[in-house]
């Protein structure tokens, strides 16, 4: 049975892709989640499961060889519905999955148990999940662990989009900057035309307004000056 979408489905897309984490390459935290997961659990397949538009995607995984399934048959899907642990003692048993083509095909899964990836705002984006191939139950540790797990991949993932926003902001201030000081920079060259442009004009003017008054100037000037360097002269 295909699950059914999320209310906010819309919404939920939208949270799950302001990460970028989709089609990332493997990481070795999140490799790291799925393969203490699979041995506390004692399940051979533990993943960091996604659902995304038509498909879900495994950031990490233990035990199934791939990245990503068709959304028809994920068990995920249905878990991102539930609130808080999802559990499927036998998938056989389950109407919803009975025929599900990863139970009745390979790997023939009959056991499943995924903790909600959840962001801040409520969106769930996946699971923490481990799977086997024969009925059975998880204790209390191993429930507590799960959801552990599950939080510290949405630790990881907030810290990824905290830094991917970061660095924007960063290459946006210095754009900003650089964009500044270019502004500042003809700025001050259109000033410096400005003044200089200024400052011609009025020695144009002083020169054409005062040429005749300084020939005058002149004239009573130098008798002056002459007579001032004989007297130098004869002292």
């Amino acid at each position: 049975m295909k699950a059914e979408l999320h209310s906010a489905e819309a919404h939920r897309l939208d949270a799950l892709r302001r990460y970028g984490i989709l089609d990332t390459p493997r990481e070795a935290d999140f490799d790291e989640v799925v393969s203490v997961a699979s041995a506390v659990c004692g399940t051979p397949i533990s993943v960091i499961s996604l659902i995304d538009q038509g498909r879900q995607w495994f950031k990490a995984e233990v035990g199934l060889g791939v990245r990503e399934t068709p959304i028809d048959s994920s068990i995920c899907a249905h878990a991102i519905l539930q609130p808080d642990l999802f559990i499927v003692p036998d998938t056989k048993l389950d109407p919803r999955f009975c025929d599900n083509a990863l139970v009745v095909g390979d790997p023939h899964l009959r056991f499943y148990a995924g903790a909600l990836l959840e962001t801040p705002e409520g969106f769930p984006l996946g699971t923490v999940c481990v799977l086997d191939y024969k009925p059975r139950e998880l204790d209390e540790i191993q429930k507590a662990f799960l959801r552990l797990m599950a939080n510290q991949v949405m630790k990881l993932l907030e810290l990824r989009r905290i830094n991917a926003a970061e660095h924007v902001a960063r290459i946006q201030a210095e754009e900003l900057l650089k964009q500044n000081e270019t502004l500042m920079r003809e700025g001050d060259h259109r000033l410096m035309n400005s003044l200089q442009l200024v400052q011609s004009i009025l020695a144009l003017q002083s020169r054409s307004a005062s040429s005749t008054h300084f020939e005058r100037y002149v004239s009573r000037l130098w008798p002056m000056l002459r007579d001032a360097r004989v007297a130098r002269s004869s002292a």
